[in-house]
């Protein structure tokens, strides 16, 4: 029998990733099986609640590092979101959603220099996480031709900052760097004062809706997302190597489940 620190230690976060894209994989399998046996209307007009869940990659487009000297290296990142949707379709084709999501965000970088005296290169690595609450309105056409139809949603998210974490990393230990002017720790672990507290992301997505049972469906879709406003707070807008500042945008790619249920409807 495995204990419960032995598997903490077996699911590793790259393992953890792989086994969530499997059980993925093997539930729209089993979905896709359902629909092809099991007889279902293709109504889709009325009230209708679920919930979803995302996996996804995300980026920081203009990387702010607060004048420590460097820009790193981007790495590659991987984020989760999920949560509830609420949502009414005018007729089968078209809908307004919107919902409450959790979502991370963020971006991972690497490096190798030498710090300072030292004759040596050492790694280093950054990562940012940004933790949000969301509320997305939606835009969503959708066929009903067949079991399984065309999907595609354009809309804005209102995300509303949480917490953003840093961790800064040189060979592996956590590592401390100041300020040469302002005296504040540039590598400090909570940095949530330093960025706004909102963001506006334009959201795209598209993909398939499938018909399960009479009022039950499921959608999977790639979705993309931008945001539009400047992350970095007023007061933190420092200029990078060659003294100009360039704002900060969140953004991402990922492969979005939910499912759904009409509630009142034809």
């Amino acid at each position: 029998m495995f204990s419960k620190s032995s598997i903490i230690l077996y699911l590793t976060p790259k393992k953890l990733k792989t086994n969530i894209i499997v059980k993925m994989k093997r539930f729209l399998t089993l979905l896709l099986l359902l629909a092809l046996v099991i007889p279902a209307s293709y109504a889709q007009k009325g009230l209708q609640v679920g919930g979803n869940f995302m996996y996804l990659s995300s980026f920081m487009v203009n990387q702010n590092t607060w004048e420590n000297g460097r820009e790193y290296d981007f790495a590659a990142t991987s984020n989760t979101s999920f949560g509830l949707d609420i949502g009414y379709n005018f007729n089968d084709n078209l809908g307004l959603y919107t919902g409450y999501w959790m979502m991370n965000l963020g971006q991972n970088y690497n490096d190798e220099y030498n710090d300072f005296e030292e004759t040596t290169s050492s790694s280093f690595e950054r990562n940012l996480l940004f933790k949000y609450n969301v509320i997305p309105v939606m835009l969503k056409f959708t066929g009903t031709e067949t079991r399984v139809n065309f999907m595609g949603g354009f809309g804005v998210l209102f995300a509303m900052m949480k917490d953003a974490e840093q961790t800064w990393t040189k060979n592996g230990s956590p590592y401390t760097q100041y300020h040469e002017t302002d005296d504040f720790e540039i590598t400090a672990k909570d940095v949530t004062n330093r960025y706004e507290k909102n963001d506006i992301i334009l959201n795209l997505e598209l993909g398939a809706r499938i018909v399960i049972i009479e009022n039950l469906y499921v959608d999977a879709t790639l979705n993309f997302g931008y945001g539009i406003k400047d992350i970095n707070a007023e007061d933190w807008r420092y200029p990078n190597n060659d003294g100009v500042y360039s704002a900060s945008h969140n953004a991402y790619a990922g492969f979005k489940v939910g499912v759904a249920y009409v509630l009142f409807g034809d």
